[in-house]
């Protein structure tokens, strides 16, 4: 089974994420990302475990949200990888860094979990909402629309972390931790 680990991003930021994406396929006949993924941050790329291999993650994920707290983020603007990917800019707060950057850490450590050089995204965070490798788009065309409307600002919660599986050609929140306020 396919796994990713991912911060589920929600409220009115959600709710914007997928209303870029909806009015992308409608006006230029992009891939409909709302679709298959819900709007979130990429914290570990795409792996593999079986249900052995799921469990011992989520006993190191149930430890990992014990010990660590809730940060703060900032989705403001947007970005482009090449012309390949556009999306969501994501501003982490110093504490959101070294969440991250802790879970990295014990993730290195989970048995049978493979990395890659997109893997080291320690500040490369990023909300996509259109991707070339899913369906061809005319780069040009949709960043100058969306570099017209409504600049996107939101504040948020860096306040849970959920391992997405891919079942069929869609990807759902199989368990899903919430940071705790404080210790």
């Amino acid at each position: 089974m396919k796994y990713i680990i991912a911060h589920l991003i929600r409220g009115e930021a959600k709710d914007k994420h997928e209303a870029i994406t909806k009015d992308l396929v409608t006006k230029f006949d992009t891939f409909p990302i709302h679709d298959r993924f819900a709007p979130h941050l990429t914290l570990k790329r795409v792996f593999e475990l079986d249900a052995d291999g799921i469990k011992n993650l989520c006993n190191i994920l149930d430890a990992f949200v014990n010990s660590h707290t809730q940060s703060t983020y900032r989705l403001d603007g947007l970005g482009h990888f090449g012309e390949d990917v556009i999306y969501i800019d994501v501003k982490p707060s110093p504490e959101m860094l070294s969440t991250v950057k802790d879970l990295m850490e014990i993730l290195h450590k989970v048995e049978n979990i493979t990395f890659d050089e997109f893997d080291a995204i320690e500040n490369d965070f990023h909300a996509t909402v259109a991707f070339r490798k899913l369906k061809p788009f005319d780069f040009n065309e949709v960043w100058e629309y969306l570099n017209k409307e409504e600049k996107i600002d939101f504040d948020m919660k860096f306040d849970n972390i959920a391992i997405m599986k891919k079942e069929e050609d869609k990807w759902y929140a199989d368990r899903v931790w919430e940071l705790p306020y404080n210790l």
